[in-house]
This record gives structure tokens, C-alpha cells and sequence, in this order.
């Protein structure tokens, strides 16, 4: 649940105009030894009906993020490395129980959250290899849960095209989920991540972005995992710096008859994540 719940736990522009092509194709502007900090806010909330009786788990995430930008290479791919400066995490148990934990005060915090979460604070946790519109080229080491997870979820949750900016504009991109241990057994199943360019002004670009899966397992219960990566927000990009600026992704799903008759699963998210100074 705790790996879940991690991976549970981007010049000034005119209105209309795009930006030069050649700025364009390189939406991200990597600088060796640039850090980069972001605030998450998660909450998650998986309610499930069996045979009459119905339980529910919570949980409000709290990190703050930092990508480092190590090296960038003479094509404009960058060797990034991601850390926790903070991690605070509250789980409210079917039974009502609170398991509490908190990297800033740890002698307050619950014993067997301490030991399965302050490890994931201060040591890097990831290092990729990103070009220019956000894709990860490479992970070269992942120690916070499978490398297989960062084509499903980038780093900096958009995927650029390498085409000039324009209000208005579509893309979609897509990729294959892989639902890892103890999840699944590496199967893989096909998804489409749809994207448009709701406003440009003012040297920031708003995104609308939806996910649809194209393939799914035939059981129901199988599906479960699939629930919480079918997001669907909007996001803000700093065009003049290269950076995402904001994301706030929501997801509402439900399932029935994942374990019987009258049986019911429903995931409800709300992610949102920004970039501090």
C-alpha cells in the first residue's frame, strides 16, 4: 500500500502567436545544476462493498519534491535525479484507526509507517534521463518502485509533441502500463494519454489532459490497480523558464461486481502539485 500510495506517489507569449519552432521542439529548458522543488498534495479515498458490507481507506499525502538536473548532453536530454525533502502521510484504516507519519517529527509518528517510509526521505530515489518534451529516455536507477512506472506517469506529467506550441492544438501519446509485483505479474496493457491546449498568454500555457485505456484485464478484480492511473486535470506550463508549473489530476472510478453479485470498488483522487520558489 505504501508503494501505491508513493507513486500514488513544465520569453513572454502572445495570446495567439506560437513560439519559434526551434524553441518549441525543446519544451524544457535544462540547466546543469538546476533544482528543481515541488509541493504535492494527494488524497486518495478506496471504498469497497462485499457481500453487504462496505469498508473504506483514506489517505492524504503530503511531499515536498526535488528534481536535480546532474549533466544535460549536447542533445538536450538531461540526467535528473529525484529526492523527498518531506514526506507526510495520514491513513485513516476501515476500522476508523489513523496510522500517522510524518519525516519532520518521527518520534510522533506511527513505528511500522516510520520503518516503511523514512527511507524514501533525503537519499535519491530515482535517476533518469529526460529529453526536451518531457520523455524519459532512460531510468537509470529507480530504488522507489518499478523503472516501468515512468512511462505511465513522467516525471513532469506532460509528454510534449515536437511541434510548435498554438492554442487550441491536440496530441495524444501512447504508451503501455505495467502492473508490477505484488499488483500483478508484469502484464501490460495499452493507454492513451489525450491532450489540448486550452490558453497561451502571457508566457503560460494551460493543458487539458484525459486518459482512456484501449486494453484491460477480462476479471474485474483485475482491473482494480488500473483505476487510480486513468487521470484526468489540467496543467499549467512556464513557457518562458521550461518548467511545469502546476498539475492538479482527479480520478473517479468505480467498479461493480469485482468480487460477486452487489459487489462494488470506487477509487476517488485528487492530486495537485506546484512548483515552489
Amino acid at each position: 500500500m505504501f508503494r501505491a500510495i508513493l507513486f500514488a506517489l513544465a520569453g513572454a507569449l502572445a495570446v495567439t502567436p506560437a513560439l519559434p519552432a526551434q524553441t518549441q521542439s525543446k519544451m524544457f529548458r535544462w540547466e546543469t545544476g538546476q533544482l528543481l522543488t515541488y509541493r504535492v498534495e494527494h488524497t486518495t479515498s478506496a471504498a469497497e462493498t462485499v457481500s453487504g458490507t462496505k469498508s473504506e481507506t483514506k489517505t492524504k499525502l503530503n511531499l515536498t519534491k526535488r528534481w536535480y538536473v546532474a549533466a544535460v548532453d549536447p542533445a538536450g536530454v538531461a540526467t535528473i535525479q529525484l529526492s523527498l525533502a518531506a514526506l507526510r502521510l495520514e491513513t485513516t484504516t476501515p476500522s476508523g484507526g489513523i496510522l500517522f507519519f510524518d519525516s519532520s517529527d518521527p518520534e510522533k509518528s506511527d513505528p511500522q509507517m516510520s520503518g516503511q517510509l523514512k527511507k524514501y526521505v533525503g537519499d535519491v530515489l530515482a535517476t533518469l534521463r529526460v529529453d526536451g518534451q518531457g520523455k524519459v529516455i532512460e531510468v537509470k536507477e529507480s530504488k522507489h518502485g518499478p523503472a516501468s512506472r515512468f512511462e505511465s506517469e513522467p516525471p513532469f506529467v506532460l509528454v510534449f509533441p515536437d511541434a510548435a506550441l498554438t492554442e487550441g492544438m491536440n496530441w495524444s501519446r501512447s504508451y503501455k502500463i505495467t502492473i508490477e509485483p505484488p499488483q500483478g505479474t508484469g502484464e501490460k496493457y495499452d493507454a492513451v494519454q489525450e491532450c489540448t491546449c486550452k490558453s497561451v498568454a502571457q508566457g503560460s500555457a494551460t493543458f487539458a489532459l484525459t486518459t482512456t485505456l484501449k486494453t484491460q484485464p477480462e476479471s474485474v478484480l483485475d482491473r482494480v490497480p488500473l483505476l487510480q492511473l486513468q487521470p484526468e486535470g489540467e496543467v499549467t506550463f512556464d513557457v518562458r523558464s521550461g518548467r511545469l508549473q502546476s498539475a492538479i489530476l482527479r480520478v473517479n472510478k468505480e467498479l461493480t461486481g469485482h468480487q460477486g453479485e452487489g459487489s462494488s470498488y470506487h477509487f476517488v483522487s485528487t492530486y495537485k502539485e506546484e512548483i515552489q520558489p
